[in-house]
Formats: structure tokens, C-alpha cells, sequence
């Protein structure tokens, strides 16, 4: 019997969770036709991974396909989840696993930046800006960081797909952690420009308290500069977000399905 397992990251902010839940919640409607859907974390919140292997396996499940509910791959993606999968397999060696994508660069991430640069006030976003017409106005998109360096490449090349398609004249990426440039050194950057606007960007699934703190540090700014900072939405678990997950879900029963069928031949 086929299972569907959708593994989050985590959080302390119990309110993360919720909205984690709530959004793999409208995947699940998704797939009616799959019975057996169940959530799980990594770390910081129940049930974790072994759990929600084992929550499936109880309801009868022969075959499960794992999908992570994750922005970007990193170590997470790469190795904790499958080294989860690898003791899954070892407890119940009658059960197949298919392991999915992270959301990863996507056109829908990049259609998603845009509306919360709409929603923080940029203008004529649409068609693809004419370089001449691009705003003094730049665009600071604040990732988690992570040591692995595909993780931060890959958000380097969300943020040249969202200077293709947003009227901004630079959009420059930072970290919260594990890398470089740090939060406040992308701020500090942003201080030293030539651009009288700044629309900061968190490239988060939940904030916690960054957005709290965030807001502060920008109002800060703007008072002792001559600059206007302004915070956009985070991503949050937007519902265009839902169709990026249904899609990886598809993807990866596409790929069970074949891998199966070739195993047959």
C-alpha cells in the first residue's frame, strides 16, 4: 500500500509547527486517492522521522515516499534524511522507500519573491524590466546559510532570476547563520549603496522571532540614514507554495512507479 511522508524541518516556535501542518494539510487534499499521508519532523518536534515511518508502517504501508517539505538542499536534505531512510529500511526490509526533491529553484519560488516585493511596495512588476527603467531600489534576500555550499549557491541563483524579473537595480543575498555575508553585514552593504530604497526580503518558511527583530533593526536604519528600509513577507506557507510541493510528490511517484515497473521487466 502506497504512503505519502512529508518531513519538516522544526521548530521551537510552536506556531511553525502549526503552519507547517496546516500547509501539508492542503497537499494531502491534493491526493485523495493515497490513504495513507503522514507528517513528521527532523528535529526540534514531534513526531520525528522514525516516528512518522512507523505511523505509516502501522497503517499498512508497503511503500513510501518520502518528501522533503524544504526550501533548499542542504545537509538536511542530503544526509540526516537519508541516513533516516537507511535505518527505516534495516527495521522493515519489506518496505520500499523513494526518496523526493526539496523545492529548490523553481519559476513558482521566484513568481512568489515578486508578490512579496508587490506586497512591500515595488511598482510595475510584470514583463521583463528594461535595464534602463530598473528603480534605484535594491533588494536584500536573507536565507538561512548553511556550510553546505550548494544550499547558498542555489539561493544565489534565486536571486538572479528575481533581478530578471523584478525592476530593482541589484538584489544581493545574506545569511543567518553557518556563512558569510552575515544579516548585518548584508545590511551594512546595503548602508554603503547608492540605492535609496531597500525592500528586504527573508527567504523563510516561518520566521520565529526574525521578524520581530528584523523590523527593529530596519526601522533603526532608515532613522540614521537617508534610506528607506522596508521588510517584505516572508514566504510563509503560501498556498501557491502547495502546488511546488504537489508537484515534487508527483514527480516522485512518477519516479517510484517507473523504478518499479523496470524492476518487473
Amino acid at each position: 500500500m502506497q504512503a505519502i511522508l512529508y518531513i519538516g524541518h522544526g521548530s521551537r516556535v510552536q506556531r511553525g509547527n502549526e503552519e507547517l501542518l496546516a500547509f501539508v494539510d492542503k497537499a494531502k487534499k491534493k491526493n485523495p486517492q493515497i490513504a495513507i499521508q503522514e507528517t513528521c519532523f527532523i528535529e526540534l518536534a514531534s513526531p520525528l522521522i522514525q516516528a512518522g515511518i512507523d505511523n505509516c508502517v502501522r497503517q499498512g504501508a508497503t511503500q513510501i515516499a518520502v518528501v522533503p517539505v524544504l526550501l533548499l538542499s542542504a545537509g538536511h536534505a542530503k544526509i540526516d534524511i537519508p541516513n533516516e531512510i537507511a535505518e527505516a529500511e534495516e527495521r522493515y526490509p519489506e518496505v520500499t522507500f523513494s526518496y523526493g526533491n526539496v523545492m529548490g529553484v523553481d519559476p513558482a519560488m521566484i513568481e512568489l519573491l515578486t508578490k512579496r516585493l508587490e506586497m512591500g511596495g515595488l511598482e510595475q512588476i510584470g514583463p521583463t524590466p528594461i535595464y534602463e527603467e530598473r528603480e534605484p531600489a535594491s533588494v536584500l534576500l536573507v536565507g538561512r546559510g548553511s556550510s553546505d555550499s550548494d544550499a547558498n549557491s542555489d539561493l544565489t541563483k534565486i536571486a538572479r532570476l528575481l533581478w530578471e524579473a523584478a525592476p530593482v537595480s541589484e538584489v544581493n543575498t545574506c545569511y543567518l547563520a553557518a556563512t558569510h555575508p552575515t544579516l548585518d553585514e548584508g545590511l551594512e552593504r546595503e548602508v554603503n549603496s547608492s540605492y535609496s530604497r531597500v525592500f528586504v526580503v527573508p527567504y523563510l518558511l516561518f520566521s520565529g522571532v526574525l521578524m520581530r527583530e528584523l523590523r527593529q533593526k530596519l526601522d533603526e536604519l532608515s532613522e540614521r540614514t537617508e534610506k528607506q528600509f522596508i521588510l517584505c513577507p516572508y514566504l510563509g506557507f503560501d498556498d501557491q507554495l502547495v502546488d511546488v510541493l504537489v508537484d515534487r510528490v508527483h514527480a516522485l511517484l512518477r519516479r517510484q512507479f517507473a523504478d518499479a515497473h523496470s524492476n518487473i521487466v
